[in-house]
C-alpha cells in the first residue's frame, strides 16, 4: 500500500524525508545502505534526476505569477485566471506525486527518501532546487556527501571526462554543499567519503539530527560489505 489518499498526507507515522545530494563515484550507495537501517526507512536509489524537471515546471510557474499573476485579468488578456492558481499548492502536490509514483513508500514509513548523483548539472541552481525541497517535502533532511577529486576522477565512470573538469565539477559541488550546510545547519549534514572510512562513528552526529539511535557495528558491517556494482 502506498499514499494514495490526500486526505491522509502526510501519514502520521511519517517523519520525514531523506535526500542525500552528491555526484557519480562518491560512495554514496554505501551512505544510502547506512540509512537504509534506520527501522522503518524506505531509502531508494537514483531516478535519473526526475526531481529536476518538476523544480523546473514549479520554478517557472513561481516566474509567470511574480510577473503576470499578482492581480485579476480580464478573459482577454493573455495571463487571464493565473491569479487564481498557488504555487505552494502546485509544489506540494508535485512532491506528493514524486513520492508516490517514484519513491513507492509503504504506508508505516517513518522515513523516506533517495539518493542521486546528478545534482552538478543543477549548478548555481542548486540552493534553489533545495529551498524549493524545503517547501514541498516532509520535513526534509539534505545529507551532502563528498569525496577527495582525485579519488573521484581515477573512477572509470569518468574516464571520458577531462580530469580538470571533473575536479573543477567535484570542488564546484563540495563549495556549494558546504555553503548550504553551514546557512542550513537544521536540516542539512555534509559527509565525507574518507572520514567515514577512517571513523564510522564520524555519523553520529547526522544520526542524533534524525533523532535515530546509531549502531557502530551495522555501520562497521556495511563498510566491509562489497556493493553490487
Amino acid at each position: 500500500m502506498i499514499f494514495r489518499n490526500r486526505q491522509a498526507w502526510p501519514p502520521k507515522a511519517l517523519k520525514g524525508t531523506i535526500f542525500i545530494i552528491t555526484y557519480g563515484r562518491s560512495g554514496s550507495t554505501l551512505l544510502q545502505t547506512i540509512l537504509q537501517s534506520i527501522p522503518g526507512a524506505h531509502i531508494t536509489g537514483e531516478n535519473g534526476g526526475a526531481l529536476h524537471g518538476l523544480y523546473q515546471s514549479a520554478s517557472s510557474l513561481r516566474q509567470a505569477i511574480r510577473n503576470h499573476g499578482q492581480k485579476p485579468h480580464p478573459q482577454s488578456h493573455p495571463w487571464h485566471g493565473l491569479h487564481e492558481v498557488s504555487a505552494e499548492t502546485y509544489e506540494q502536490r508535485l512532491a506528493q506525486t514524486f513520492i508516490e509514483e517514484i519513491l513507492h513508500p509503504p504506508a508505516n514509513a517513518r522515513w523516506i527518501g533517495f539518493k542521486e548523483i546528478r545534482y552538478p548539472s543543477l549548478g548555481q541552481r542548486l540552493p534553489g532546487f533545495l529551498n524549493f525541497c524545503s517547501r514541498s517535502f516532509p520535513n526534509p533532511v539534505f545529507v551532502f556527501n563528498s569525496r577527495d577529486a582525485e579519488a573521484v576522477r581515477k573512477s572509470k565512470w569518468w574516464a571520458d571526462q577531462p580530469a580538470q573538469t571533473v575536479i573543477d565539477m567535484v570542488q564546484e559541488s563540495d563549495r556549494l554543499f558546504e555553503s548550504y550546510t553551514r546557512r542550513h545547519p537544521d536540516r542539512a549534514h555534509h559527509v565525507r567519503y574518507e572520514t567515514l572510512l577512517a571513523d564510522p562513528a564520524s555519523l553520529k552526529p547526522l544520526f542524533d539530527m534524525l533523532d535515530e539511535p546509531f549502531d557502530a557495528a551495522h555501520v562497521t558491517a556495511a563498510l566491509a560489505r562489497k556493493l553490487t556494482h
